[in-house]
């Protein structure tokens, strides 16, 4: 994965942040919100993969980050 990175445009889909963290250079953090029945999904968070796990600014995403699932 790292060679490949370096010559094509890759995108992960993974619940696995380590392996995000690991091989991405910009992460985009989704979530899915069930409360209502419903599957309504948006983004989160996007940007640098450091600041993204780093310095959060999403609730979510620090909640995610922190293993903390709802």
């Amino acid at each position: 994965m790292t060679e490949l990175k370096k010559r094509y445009t890759i995108a992960i889909v993974t619940h696995n942040l380590q392996q995000a963290r690991h091989v991405a250079y910009m992460t985009a953090f989704q979530y899915v919100d069930t409360s209502n029945g419903g599957r309504t999904g948006y983004m989160v968070e996007y940007g640098p993969t450091d600041r993204i796990f780093e310095n959060p600014q999403a609730e979510h995403t620090k909640q995610c980050i922190r293993g903390e699932f709802s």
